[in-house]
């Protein structure tokens, strides 16, 4: 299997050639760029006092737009360049591409830290499918804040993964000045650094308690409702021990914590001051940007991780599996079971049922997939969202199984961080679930390297359809602009 150098070999120029297309064929700012642009123009310029106020995200993403577009015009006097553009659109664009080829070894670093063992070539398909995801990979070609705020996210994490908080800690600053919800995440790695410093090996024995916690089977027979209550039973003094054992630790170790920990304290703090001060997260547009109640969020979010990687979760043989699973647990505890399937069943749609939202900004914008997917499966009858509650159900048990190996608390983090997030968030947007994407595929137990391959082919199929609707199918839109087909 390719090394790295070599899949950046492999890569970078292919990326390198998409974005001559998109400068060649798409040159205009497009979507959010007619805000993005003209706002680091101003910081080029010098005018760092003036603020669009229908941007809603803090200005990180500017300050290097601004620095990189400095450095083109410098270059192209320097060059005796006719006509010099301070801050072109191409050169803006250039920021996601420099950041886009940063993710790049991040992505090796992360699946080599978060397993160590995976193999030379579960390695490589892993940074492979990790680069080609199309949520990634497209807005690598536009000026958006996805791919910095992804680096810069993950950065976090993994700089905290190796206790390295300081590090961590001025990365989590980064990240939330390229947007506001990345303080869920700088949250979400002080805890798991909290986990990391308390229970060390909190994974690993939390998985043996869960093991031990399940009835024997004896004569191939099943115990029955009593085994199922036992089991019950069992788990939940299992749970209740791993949070009492957690706050022991944190109290016992507290100044330990707090000596080892602050930098990343510090940035969720300082985020909370800033909530409290500004009445809310966003900046300027807050009429459309107002926090919800969106429930069936997270359910969307999770038919969206295993549906990319459905070679891993929707082939024959891993359904086939999972059948099998059901089955057994089913014969070893019926009653239990059958009780958290209706409970799990009910509770999806409860969600579907008094959560689901709708934007005005998704009925009326059909440049967005989302619009497309929206109309045609999950809003096409009264009664197709709620035919999506098994896929639901599905999707979550499977993917907690692939990660239970790294204990019970690590998964309830990731899952509430994630509906954290989500939750508040009124519009569907498929690249709000980019963050809980990369970090469940990161963590999970690895899957095969031909369900991996297979991944990353899928992936850049996306990819290839994706670039071409955008360069080669635009359309005039209701207000007589061009319009293209994007994420």
């Amino acid at each position: 299997m390719p090394s790295l150098a070599q899949l950046a070999a492999l890569l970078l120029p292919v990326t390198a050639a998409v974005a001559a297309a998109f400068a060649a064929l798409a040159p205009e700012p497009y979507m959010d760029e007619p805000f993005h642009v003209p706002q680091t123009r101003r910081y080029c310029e010098g005018r760092w006092r003036e603020w669009d106020h229908k941007i809603t995200t803090f200005p990180g993403l500017y300050f290097f737009g601004a620095a990189v577009g400095r450095l083109e015009y410098a270059a192209q006097r320097l060059l005796g360049a006719a006509s010099p553009q301070l801050c072109s659109a191409t050169a803006l664009r250039s920021v996601n591409l420099l950041f886009g080829a940063a993710c790049l070894p991040l992505f090796h670093a992360a699946a080599a830290s978060l397993d160590g063992h995976r193999t030379p070539a579960q390695l490589a398909l892993m940074t492979a499918a990790c680069a080609l995801f199309p949520l990634h990979f497209f807005y690598q070609f536009l000026y958006y804040t996805d791919v910095p705020s992804l680096f810069f996210t993950l950065a976090t994490v993994l700089a905290a993964a190796r206790r390295r908080y300081c590090l961590a800690g001025a990365l989590g600053a980064a990240a939330v000045l390229m947007r506001q919800t990345n303080a869920v995440w700088v949250a979400y790695a002080l805890a798991s650094a909290v986990l990391d410093e308390c229970l060390p090996e909190g994974g690993k024995k939390q998985a043996e308690r869960q093991g031990a916690a399940k009835p024997r089977q004896r004569g191939g027979s099943s115990g029955g409702s009593n085994d199922s209550s036992t089991a019950v039973s069992a788990a939940l003094q299992a749970a209740a021990g791993d949070v009492q054992q957690l706050v022991r630790r944190a109290w016992v170790l507290k100044w330990h914590l707090a000596a080892q920990l602050w930098p990343l304290a510090a940035v969720v703090a300082a985020f909370a001051a800033f909530v409290v001060l500004n009445g809310g997260i966003v900046l300027g547009d807050k009429a459309h940007h107002a926090p919800v109640h969106h429930w069936a969020q997270p359910l969307y979010c999770l038919l969206f991780i295993t549906a990319w990687l459905a070679p891993a979760f929707w082939s024959p043989p891993a359904l086939a599996s999972a059948a099998g699973s059901l089955a057994r647990v089913l014969r070893c505890r019926p009653a239990a079971t059958a009780a958290g399937l209706v409970a799990g069943a009910a509770a999806a749609a409860a969600a579907v049922h008094c959560g689901t939202l709708v934007h005005p900004f998704l009925l009326a914008d059909n440049r967005h997939y989302v619009f497309y997917i929206w109309r045609r499966i999950v809003n096409r009858t009264l009664w197709s969202r709620y035919a999506l509650v098994p896929a639901y159900l599905y999707s979550a048990a499977a993917l907690a199984a692939r990660l239970a190996h790294h204990g019970w608390l690590r998964v309830v983090l990731l899952a509430g961080a994630s509906c954290v997030v989500l939750i508040p968030a009124h519009l569907i947007e498929f690249r709000y679930f980019t963050v809980p994407f990369y970090l469940t595929f990161l963590h999970m137990r690895t899957p095969s390297t031909s369900a991996l391959a297979a991944i990353a082919a899928l992936f850049a199929a996306a990819n290839a359809a994706t670039v071409y609707l955008f360069l080669t199918r635009p359309f005039a839109w209701a207000d007589g602009s061009t319009a293209r087909f994007i994420w």
